[in-house]
């Protein structure tokens, strides 16, 4: 079952969203998944798309969303803010308990990219059964300030993001997120996943964000050959592969 879904977040802005939900299962396991930087629910390429999907079949459901400014949800892209995107992801998983889709025991956070980014800070609030971080971009932080402080010395407030309108506050917002110390106190089981091709996101980074967790709960998958956006059918399929195979562990315990 495929239903468009529509979430009013704590600002009363819609978030407009996608829930797949299997057959004949009941209160099946759901994969909270978020998107990364100027990107919307569908992915790249439409992998979280594909992955909702594939998600379906093997009897697990997956909610996704447009965060506010971006996609199809209200708002515009230089209105974006982290602690917004903290915040909507906080209000999407309180829908999914409050309108009786699942229970608080049965989700899983899921990001990709500036998404897992964001899904490593919210973790430790919601406690969820289990993390998925594809290519976590907490990397972003680095030089966030010192990049908006360029800015604004040259009178600008807004940067041009291949035709988005990115505000500077953006980044002194994101300031207040370093994103290791954020992603303390999360000890569920994670798995976090890399292409080996990466260049946005490096094996260092993923490594410390796995230094975060607990070891006898946490596994790195590095997938041969993929990139930043696992955009090759064999490096979506292994990143997909790898997912299912932790949506069961999760499911078997």
């Amino acid at each position: 079952m495929v239903k468009l879904i529509e979430i009013k977040n704590r600002k009363n802005k819609i978030l407009r969203g996608v829930l797949t939900l299997p057959d004949n299962i009941e209160n099946p396991l759901i994969v909270l998944n978020l998107h990364g930087f100027g990107g919307s629910m569908s992915g790249y390429k439409y992998a979280h798309t594909h992955l909702s999907r594939v998600l379906e079949s093997d009897g697990f459901g997956c909610a996704r969303f447009d965060f506010y400014g971006c996609g199809e949800s209200d708002g515009e892209f230089e209105e974006m803010t982290f602690t917004g995107l903290i915040e909507d992801t906080i209000d999407v998983y309180n829908y999914l308990i409050d309108s009786k889709v699942t229970t608080a025991d049965r989700i899983i956070l899921s990001g990709h990219s500036m998404g897992g980014y964001v899904a490593s800070c919210v973790a430790p609030k919601l406690q969820p059964i289990g993390l998925i971080l594809m290519c976590p971009g907490g990397g972003m932080w680095y030089g966030c300030k010192e990049r908006a402080d360029g800015l604004k010395a040259q009178s600008m407030q807004y940067a041009d993001m291949e035709g988005l309108k990115f505000s500077i506050d953006f980044n002194y917002d994101l300031y207040n997120y370093e994103p290791f110390s954020n992603a303390m106190g999360y000890d569920k089981d994670v798995i976090i996943i890399r292409g080996t091709e990466d260049k946005l996101v490096d094996n260092r980074a993923c490594q410390a964000y796995l230094n975060c967790y607990n070891s006898d709960k946490s596994t790195y998958v590095e997938v041969e050959g993929g990139d930043h956006n696992f955009a090759n059918i064999k490096a979506k399929k292994e990143c997909e592969d790898a997912i299912i195979d932790f949506c069961k562990l999760i499911n078997n315990k």
